[in-house]
């Protein structure tokens, strides 16, 4: 795992989660501790999260925003101490982040505390294997599951084709949404997308481009 270079912080335990983890649960707070979540008997303030770059907003005065994906939805990082954080940082880039999570008006954000692009795209295949085997569960879990389980067994016989669409059609920069659509017989094919992004299988390079996760 590269090394990352962090700024001296409060060291709790930096979580290894999803970005679903984050948003399908309860974001709390107490006297101790700016925001958390909980996750199996664990309380969460600080995640450690493996991403692609998939908007990168002008830089304003106030602070410097990411929105990022780990193929099982998207959240935004936001640093307000210093608006050149993310300077080195472009869309379609995959990084690993470490940060304290933040509400703000009901949405949940990342404060991040270290940044480190990774060049090897098949980490993402180490952590969704160490996710796995930690199945995190919350309040919500159990019936997004089941409706996700439903959803599998409506689209099995035609995830594989799409897949294999995606990948033809990529001739090394991704390939458009759209694109997939009109080469595709399927009519459910924006919804096995969908699925297919949610699973990880495949991921955004940019919004609305494909790529398939090998």
């Amino acid at each position: 795992m590269p090394e990352l270079q962090q700024k001296s912080f409060q060291r709790q335990v930096a979580f290894k989660v999803s970005i679903s983890n984050i948003l399908n649960s309860n974001f709390e707070k107490d006297e101790n501790l700016s925001g958390y979540i909980r996750l199996n008997d664990k309380i969460i303030s600080r995640v450690n999260l493996m991403v692609t770059v998939v908007v990168k907003s002008e830089q304003s005065q106030n602070y410097a925003s990411l929105l990022v994906d780990d193929g099982t939805g998207k959240i935004l990082l936001r640093n307000f101490e210093n608006i050149d954080a993310f300077s080195k940082v472009d869309v379609g880039d995959f990084i690993l982040i470490i940060g304290k999570l933040r509400e703000f008006n009901g949405e949940k954000y990342i404060l991040p505390e270290a940044l480190k692009k990774l060049n090897n795209i098949e980490w993402i295949n180490v952590r969704r294997l160490e996710l796995k085997k930690i199945n995190y569960v919350n309040d919500n879990t159990e019936s997004k599951n089941k409706n996700s389980n439903l959803a599998e067994e409506v689209f099995a016989d035609t995830y594989d084709i799409i897949y294999s669409l995606i990948k033809n059609l990529d001739s090394g920069n991704g390939v458009f949404v759209d694109d997939v659509i009109k080469k595709s017989d399927i009519a459910e094919t924006e919804k096995i997308i969908t699925k297919l992004l949610e699973s990880g299988n495949i991921f955004e390079v940019i919004p609305g481009k494909l790529k398939v996760l090998e």
